[in-house]
């Protein structure tokens, strides 16, 4: 018999699925939108991440037999077109992450002039690595997360001991207003991409049902001090002023600190494997968001059989979004889609009680906590921008246009059915 995960190995692979490339690439970024108040920015990040974990908690329960993730809680609640819709802006989503990424490897690799050839050479060389079948294996990733966390440690410990508190680099407190601080928080949503996979572990935990959102909550809160704390740290040392789009901020703040070779190196070094593995796992997850959807009859299913097909597109949207131009753009246009698809989590749980349908496990304040994640994650979608916001609706209108196109020539002309997906638990129902 399999044995089941502890809380301690659940919290782990939490902490391992968040502390990736986000916090190396943005947080310079959330400082030149927010100022000072980017401390405050992640705080509201960290606090519409947990409301979201919770949701997602309760669906793993009730959904146990799908690999959990938010297309499959949006098509077993709401339907086949909004399945679609949000596969299909999570497809999108993973795609720009991707290009963000590559370019903060680029970035830490600080040769001049060749950081967008660089980021682009990366994403095909990835994409041949991928179709090759190498993976990256649970306990590469347990190294990893702790080879990023140590990084940060250290970068924070630098600051604190060779800096000195300065209250200009703090002051205003938030120049940009509160607009500034949404910005910054709608960004800040990057550093946290992958929270939700520890809700897609209920059934393989111990006590799933109490276990589970422990580890969320312990694993949210834990990211959320050490993010804040990298984020001080970076005011600490320098003001916040000079702070702009770079996509190494960490490695700009030693440098411009004066910090020991070493360190920059060591910091560097850190930034530039966090990036590099998270770009392969954004690859990995986009195929694989693609395959199940070929899967399930909502787009074509050659797409679901032809990996090289599927690479080829996912590689080529994530090297055209290098035409954004910077990190802060690629990750805003980025989590229109993720926050987007992270909203449905709340209208699923609300959808799927007033249907009866029970799991294992409840989120805490129904509905006061599913509201206040709509809430918020309207507010961050709004303050996402105006270039974001074009591009993400007209993401959404291309895909719906699509997905009616394939059904009604795939699927209905064909007398065909879409696929089902998962099953559905009741109450008093095995």
């Amino acid at each position: 018999m399999k044995k089941k995960l502890s809380l301690f190995e659940a919290t782990a692979i939490g902490l391992g699925n968040i502390i990736g490339a986000g916090i190396f690439v943005m947080a310079g970024s959330t400082i030149y939108l927010a100022g000072p108040s980017a401390l405050v920015s992640f705080i509201i990040t960290g606090l519409l991440a947990m409301s979201i974990g919770l949701n997602s908690a309760e669906l793993a329960s009730k959904y146990p037999e799908t690999e959990g993730g938010v297309y499959s809680f949006a098509k077993l609640t709401m339907g086949d077109s909004v399945g679609f819709l949000v596969g299909w802006m999570r497809m999108i989503s993973y795609s720009v992450s991707g290009a963000a990424t590559a370019l903060g490897f680029a970035s830490y690799l600080q040769v001049p002039g060749l950081t967008f050839i660089i980021a682009g050479i990366l994403i095909l060389v990835l994409g041949v690595v991928y179709l090759t079948g190498l993976k990256l294996t649970s306990e590469i990733e347990s190294v990893l997360v702790v080879v990023n966390i140590l990084g940060l440690i250290l970068f924070i410990a630098f600051a604190l001991v060779s800096g000195k508190f300065n209250i200009s680099h703090f002051t205003p407190i938030a120049p940009h207003g509160l607009y500034g601080i949404l910005s910054a928080s709608s960004l800040a949503f990057f550093a946290y991409s992958g929270f939700n996979t520890i809700a897609t572990l209920t059934p393989d935990v111990e006590d799933g049902e109490k276990t589970v959102p422990r580890a969320i909550v312990i694993s949210l809160v834990i990211t959320s001090l050490l993010y804040i704390m990298v984020v001080f740290s970076m005011l600490y040392i320098l003001p916040w002023q000079v702070y702009g789009q770079q996509g190494n901020p960490l490695s700009f703040a030693l440098q411009r600190a004066r910090a020991p070779l070493l360190i920059v190196l060591a910091v560097s070094a850190t930034a530039v494997i966090a990036t590099l593995t998270v770009t392969l796992s954004t690859i990995i997850a986009t195929v694989r968001t693609l395959k199940q959807m070929a899967e399930d009859n909502l787009i074509p299913p050659i797409l679901g059989k032809k990996e090289s097909i599927t690479t080829f597109i996912v590689i080529s949207i994530m090297v055209s979004s290098l035409g954004l131009g910077n990190v802060e753009v690629i990750g805003l246009v980025s989590n229109f889609g993720t926050v987007f698809s992270y909203l449905t989590t709340a209208l699923a749980v609300i959808i799927s009680r007033r249907r009866g349908i029970m799991g294992s496990f409840r989120a805490p304040l129904y509905p006061y906590l599913q509201i206040m994640s709509i809430l918020l994650s309207l507010v961050v979608i709004g303050a996402l921008g105006e270039e974001s916001l074009v591009l993400g609706v007209v993401s959404l209108l291309v895909g719906l246009v699509l997905h009616v196109i394939h059904v009604e020539i795939n699927v209905v002309e064909k007398g065909k059915t879409l696929n089902p997906h998962g099953r559905i638990k009741r109450e008093g129902r095995p």
